[in-house]
């Protein structure tokens, strides 16, 4: 499945915001195979992924940040597959403050 048919079908049956999830078009582009396996199967069946790195999940992401959607859930884990340090500190002090 193309990055267009993902954004296609995120707009129209998801009913994502067409500016914000258009302007993803080269990150959704670049996921790491395993990553976009699983968010197609989201879009297609619903079903969050099992998929873990350095602790986290799409699951635990979405419910430490609520107002993140799905598919930024997946750009974050996607980010902490493939840089880590970077991604795990910036999730620490940005994405999830502690309060």
């Amino acid at each position: 499945m193309t990055a267009e048919r993902i954004i296609q079908i995120l707009i129209e049956e998801k009913k994502y915001d067409r500016q914000q999830t258009e302007r993803l078009v080269t990150k959704i582009d670049a996921l790491g195979d395993e990553i976009k396996e699983a968010l197609i199967k989201w879009i297609e069946s619903g079903e969050l992924s099992e998929l873990e790195y350095h602790g986290y999940t799409v699951e635990r992401i979405l419910k430490e940040k609520p107002t993140m959607t799905v598919l930024g859930a997946f750009l974050s884990l996607d980010w902490i597959s493939k840089d880590p340090e970077k991604a795990l500190k910036a999730m620490k002090q940005i994405i999830f403050p502690k309060k």
